[in-house]
């Protein structure tokens, strides 16, 4: 009987449903492009871009990713997280392995890649929030399918609701100074540019320091993260994505329903955060806080659904096949995203760092993903594993798996469009053999 740290541990390159690697790859497009406002300019401005940038090109490419980018592509990636995790435990019971044993090693793993990304490299980081949700989720790993729904219709709820809640108070007697939304201050604002664009590495360091701290009640995002978590422990359990020609009416009526809903809950969004400034007191500007995260949630459903749509149609397929390999190298795209950009902006064009605005953004952001595209498959034609999942892979199960392909291993090829059983993907770009025998339709 072989040891257990082997039964559970990386499996071959060919067992893999392509899908999950592609949207996961998109997935980090939508990530950069967001996140890139606050690589070039401080994270105060995240969400206030125009107090710097007031051209009518920035005012559109703003109003573009806020409508159309911003938090739906982070609720894909954090759904496919979750799945990753269905995967890995059905795995670990497959083979006979305590998934216990090596998983919160996995957690761990990620939760100190977070704390290295968000302290010394760029403080927005969010592998730290998938790692304490991916805690919680343990709670779940035996739960039957009706209670994941519940649990993560339930955290989808709890935000909204604290936040209505909020705004009824606000706007009675129980008004108190300290709920008055503030503007940014351009002075501070001002002061952060001058350490980015003009500090030493140390000064940089220590701002970073400050920001992170600033960051951490952003941690609430878990609440989220852990109902997509559940949502995509759900899809998996039920079949869906191996069997994705046999939910085809599924998808449609998921794309034909959430792609308008969710287009209308966060145009409206973009419109009201372009009109309204900065600070100002306003129902317009509640109703926005409170419908911008549910408006992602559901336009990334349309997103995913209509993705898999295209994935389905032969003569598309080829079109997305170069994701994949992104998507297989998540973990390492991610962490390079920070670490070219926060050098670019910080260092080597310093004159750039608050005067480049979400206009001109937009060119390094698909500059760096199209490097990373063909990095990704370039890398990938020769080595098993990339960089960053190597290492991840070798704290998790307490073995480094060798790097160099094996000749042994069958060529890779895109999934049946078939009801047949396929192959499996996790959604941080590790392997396995699906052993579930997955449901003709939807059942709990």
């Amino acid at each position: 009987m072989q040891p257990e740290s082997q039964r559970v541990g990386p499996v071959n390159l060919s067992e893999r449903i392509l899908f999950i690697d592609v949207l996961r790859g998109l997935a980090l497009f939508g990530i950069l492009a967001a996140n890139m406002r606050a690589f070039f300019a401080p994270l105060d401005c995240y969400d206030h871009i125009g107090v710097l940038f007031h051209s009518r090109a920035d005012v559109l490419a703003q109003f573009f990713i806020e409508a159309f980018i911003q938090g739906k592509f982070i609720s894909i990636f954090s759904f496919l997280f979750g799945m990753g995790f269905a995967i890995q435990m059905s795995r670990a019971e497959a083979r006979g392995a305590r998934f216990l044993s090596f998983y919160p090693r996995r957690l761990l793993a990620l939760a100190l890649f977070g704390l290295i990304h968000g302290l010394l490299i760029w403080a927005g980081d969010i592998l730290l929030t998938y790692a304490l949700s991916g805690a919680i989720l343990l709670l779940f790993r035996k739960r039957q399918q009706k209670t994941l729904l519940w649990w993560a219709g339930s955290l989808f709820a709890l935000p909204i609701v604290a936040s209505t809640t909020f705004l009824t108070l606000y706007f009675s007697r129980f008004h108190r100074p300290w709920m008055d939304p503030k503007p940014p201050d351009m002075k501070q604002l001002y002061a952060v540019i001058h350490i980015y664009a003009h500090g030493t590495l140390r000064q940089i360091l220590a701002q970073n320091w400050v920001e992170w701290k600033r960051e951490l009640p952003t941690q609430g995002f878990a609440i989220y993260a852990t109902a997509l978590f559940l949502l995509g422990m759900w899809v998996w359990r039920a079949g869906i994505v191996q069997r994705l020609n046999d939910y085809k009416p599924v998808l449609k009526r998921v794309c034909a329903w959430c792609l308008p809903v969710g287009l209308i809950m966060s145009i409206y969004v973009a419109i009201v955060r372009a009109v309204i400034p900065s600070g100002t007191v306003s129902l317009w500007g509640w109703s926005a806080g409170i419908l911008w995260l549910p408006g992602s949630h559901i336009l990334a459903a349309g997103y995913a659904s209509g993705l898999a749509l295209i994935f389905l149609h032969q003569d598309w397929q080829r079109f997305v096949h170069p994701f994949a390999a992104v998507g297989r190298m998540a973990l390492t795209n991610y962490l390079m995203q920070s670490v070219l950009c926060t050098l670019f902006f910080y260092h080597h064009t310093r004159s750039l760092y608050g005067r480049m605005g979400p206009a001109l953004g937009l060119a390094p952001t698909v500059i760096l993903y199209g490097a990373q595209v063909v990095f990704s498959n370039w890398w990938l034609q020769r080595y098993r594993f990339g960089p960053m999942e190597w290492l991840w892979r070798g704290m998790t199960y307490g073995k480094f798996p060798s790097m160099s392909k094996d000749e042994s291993l069958p060529t890779i090829e895109p999934p049946s469009l078939s009801s047949s059983p396929t192959t499996l993907s996790t959604a941080e770009g590790e392997h396995a053999t699906s052993s579930i025998t997955t449901p003709d339709k939807i059942t709990d």
